[in-house]
């Protein structure tokens, strides 16, 4: 009971010093963050019993470059949720304290039948940087993706596009090695370790050509998948073109034919209006006679870099407009083919004042799927999440 004490005025002293900073900031230390409360509402249909739910997030990131050599950085994020969900889905409570890193480093602060206080460190990293060198060990985020939605080429840190409070994504305990042969071109080599003990080491080469950013990796994820990949973002007519492709083959089975195939391609475009679109399609190959069996299998995040989606075929688009320059909306949508299913997001964000933001956030899934363990057609299902967050910045 100590410790948990001393981590909450912890907590405490990490806020205060961030108050102070913005007054005492130096050239060679950062400290920010931000204090949000959401309010959740979800329901399968509109006459059914709702679900409510509330979430406090504060987030606080840290860094540090005494000089051009050494850097280091931390990120902590702590969270006090509490509600319905609780008691209607027994597992939702022991995800919120897992940790997939090889250091545990997210703690059950206090939590109760129905409510739960968590902190813990999805970033906490060494940097060395020497010549056209750079080595970064620790948690840390390694982005290798250029879609927008979908990410393939994404291997070391998965994440799902309907975590809306989460913008920063998940980290990984990993070691990362750089060397940049010029201003457009680099050759990384990286290996992490999940809470399993399983490596995931690959290595990527990107460069510039024909005023395409071109890259190709090559690896072994979660010490079970032999990985090739490649990924590219140019300019077509003043529209972004960006795509992803992946081929994973078993370790065990290298000769078979039983690997998986991602690849996505997208575009996006922005009028002189500002009038913002963007198109994506993603291709999935699922084991045979995969079905998804419950709503958990969508919000959740993906389970491994190689099934980013329930359906083999999707299809992305959204627009976004900024109505004034302090009130943004976007619309986005999903269609699912196999599913015969369909995903609507709209979002308005408005800016009260300097670093205070008041947010709406909707998502509505319809289709179809084979419920697990039943002998019936197609199960019809619906699903509504309603959001309202306002949120401090400093």
């Amino acid at each position: 009971m100590k410790h948990k004490f001393f981590i909450v005025a912890l907590l405490i002293l990490h806020t205060g010093i961030n108050l102070f900073s913005q007054e005492k900031n130096t050239r060679s230390w950062l400290l920010k963050g931000y204090l949000d409360d959401m309010q959740m509402a979800q329901f399968s249909k509109i006459d059914d019993p709702w679900t409510l739910d509330n979430q406090v997030n504060n987030r606080l990131d840290f860094t540090w470059s005494p000089g051009k050599v050494f850097s280091l950085g931390a990120g902590m994020r702590n969270r006090f949720l509490f509600g319905q969900t609780f008691t209607a889905n027994p597992e939702y409570k022991g995800s919120l304290f897992a940790d997939k890193g090889l250091v545990n480093m997210t703690w059950d602060i206090y939590s109760g039948q129905s409510f739960a206080l968590t902190s813990g460190f999805d970033r906490a990293w060494l940097s060395v940087t020497t010549g056209k060198f750079q080595v970064t060990a620790g948690r840390q985020r390694i982005n290798w993706g250029q879609a927008i939605v979908w990410n393939p080429n994404d291997i070391f840190n998965t994440y799902s596009y309907f975590d809306v409070d989460y913008p920063e994504r998940p980290g990984s305990d990993a070691v990362r090695m750089q060397f940049y042969p010029s201003t457009t071109s680099v050759v990384e080599v990286a290996s992490k370790w999940n809470s399993q003990g399983k490596i995931t080491v690959a290595g990527l080469g990107r460069f510039n050509a024909g005023g395409y950013d071109i890259q190709f990796l090559a690896g072994l994820v979660d010490d079970q998948d032999w990985v090739l990949g490649a990924g590219w973002s140019g300019n077509i007519s003043g529209a972004a073109f960006r795509g992803e492709v992946n081929y994973y083959q078993p370790k065990k089975n290298f000769t078979d034919t039983s690997g998986v195939f991602l690849a996505t391609i997208g575009a996006d475009y922005t009028f002189k209006n500002s009038l913002a679109l963007t198109f994506q399609v993603f291709y999935n190959q699922l084991p045979a006679g995969y079905q998804p069996t419950n709503m958990l299998s969508i919000y959740q995040a993906p389970v491994s870099p190689k099934m980013l989606s329930f359906t083999e075929w999707n299809l992305f688009l959204m627009g976004s407009y900024p109505v004034t320059p302090l009130f943004d909306v976007s619309l986005g949508g999903m269609y699912y083919p196999d599913l015969a299913g369909y995903y609507i997001g709209p979002t308005l964000n408005y800016n009260l004042k300097q670093n205070i933001d008041l947010s709406l956030f909707i998502q509505y899934f319809n289709g179809r799927f084979k419920e697990a363990g039943l002998q019936m057609e197609d199960v019809y299902f619906q699903a509504f999440m309603g959001a309202v967050r306002l949120k401090w910045s400093f």
